[in-house]
């Protein structure tokens, strides 16, 4: 954390030379600038954003815009999120909120997005703070294979890749960001990180840097890293399991030990209105073509919503009563977690005020088998779209049926050596 006059000591002490200004696109990508110091030093003291074509927050998976007829941008640096970057000489990073030139808040800024949610929950007397946890596989660049061959949990893997784990850690504690623990996961060179509770942006915005930290210290160990949810067919698939923490406005944990499971009332309405929108909720906590294939055995089985099993869409821990932490089961790392936490803190916010309730244990209505459907159900979905900003979801839909569109029509390999000498 820096105020503004922390970071003007430290750009007027020339301890950097460069500072990138980066912002979030829909997709949840960091895109942005660098900056020369003097630059920055004038954009901080004019309290000036940085200007960019609208047109970038609109890029799809294959780099393209949806339309090039956006007009400008301003990315305000945030000086809450100003930070050094070890591992590059003199350079330092900022994230920012997003502006148009009239001064007004984007509709399609997504960290403003979700400081609103967290403020409209803070209104009802519940705050909430939320950690991510990634799992990502590295690879041979040259194979594009698992680095290691090591067995799930085991000590072997993280001695395969110790320097480049721990050097993953050190840059981000480094750069302020906690780390709770790295493990060897399922797959062969698959590994997980996961990351402290903070408060929701503050979080989202760990979880940007993580995976920026992650891939940049995996090309400085000459290795591949992918987040991507199901890169090998026959192997275990990369998830990002959500952690989220409901407290009282005396910042006691909500609990209620006289409940079988520990669930205080509120806390069963919060996550009881997650799973009435929790259809519209995995178009951007599933939000990819990918995604779908990651949970297709799951989700043609039998769906429970809440239990305290782990292939539940929300588990709740053995331990809750003591922590108040309750797991989502709903994500991957392509995800933009700002969205993603957004449309979880209003959808529970509509759980709580109008008491929905779902039981324990209980199976809940198929969720999407597709992409498609998850924006169909976006689309139908008059709260989220009201409360997220109907030019947000809109823009965001119709650059996922682009992407929908693009994959339907693409021959894949299957389908030519399945298909290409079968009718006669």
């Amino acid at each position: 954390m820096s105020s503004k006059e922390e970071v003007l000591d430290i750009i007027k002490g020339g301890k950097v030379d460069y500072v990138r200004v980066e912002f979030i696109d829909l997709n949840g990508n960091m895109r942005g600038r660098s900056l020369r110091r003097a630059e920055f030093e004038k954009i901080i003291e004019e309290e000036k954003g940085v200007m960019f074509s609208q047109a970038l927050l609109f890029m799809d998976f294959e780099e393209n815009p949806l339309t090039q007829s956006f007009e400008d941008i301003l990315a305000y640096p945030d000086l809450s999120t100003f930070t050094l970057i070890p591992y590059l000489e003199r350079t330092a990073i900022a994230l920012s909120y997003l502006r148009t030139p009239d001064g007004l808040n984007s509709p399609y800024c997504s960290r403003s997005v979700l400081s609103k949610a967290t403020e409209t929950l803070g209104e009802k007397g519940i705050s909430i703070e939320a950690s991510f946890e990634p799992t990502f596989y590295i690879l041979d660049p040259n194979t594009l294979k698992p680095k290691d061959e090591a067995k799930a949990f085991s000590s072997e893997g993280l001695l395969y890749e110790q320097d480049l784990l721990k050097n993953v850690v050190k840059n981000l504690e480094t750069m302020g960001i906690q780390v709770q623990f790295t493990n060897k996961h399922y797959g062969p060179g698959q590994y997980e990180l996961s990351l402290v509770l903070k408060e929701p942006v503050q979080a989202a915005d760990s979880l940007i840097m993580a995976k920026q930290v992650i891939r940049d210290t995996g090309k400085l160990f000459n290795s591949i890293i992918t987040f991507m949810p199901k890169p090998h067919v026959d192997l275990p698939t990369n998830s990002m399991d959500l952690f989220i923490k409901l407290k009282t406005p005396d910042k006691k944990k909500l609990v209620d030990l006289n409940d079988t499971y520990g669930l205080h009332k509120l806390y069963k309405n919060f996550l009881s209105g997650i799973l009435h929108h929790l259809k519209a909720i995995l178009a951007f906590s599933l939000p990819s073509i990918n995604s779908y294939k990651r949970i297709f055995d799951i989700f043609t089985s039998k769906v429970i919503g809440i239990s305290t099993e782990r292939h539940f869409m929300i588990r709740i821990p053995n331990n809750f009563k003591d922590t108040g932490i309750i797991e989502l089961r709903i994500s991957d790392s392509l995800a933009n977690p700002y969205l993603v936490l957004a449309s979880v803190i209003y959808a529970g916010l509509q759980g709580i005020e109008e008491g929905i309730e779902y039981d324990i244990g209980k199976e809940i209505d198929k969720p999407p088998y597709n992409l498609r459907e998850s924006l169909y159900s976006l689309d139908k979905d008059t709260y989220l779209k009201s409360k997220l900003g109907e030019e947000l979801v809109n823009m965001y839909i119709k650059l996922k049926m682009r992407e929908v569109e693009s994959f339907e029509k693409h021959i894949c390999d299957w389908e030519f050596k399945t298909y290409l000498k079968t009718g006669y």
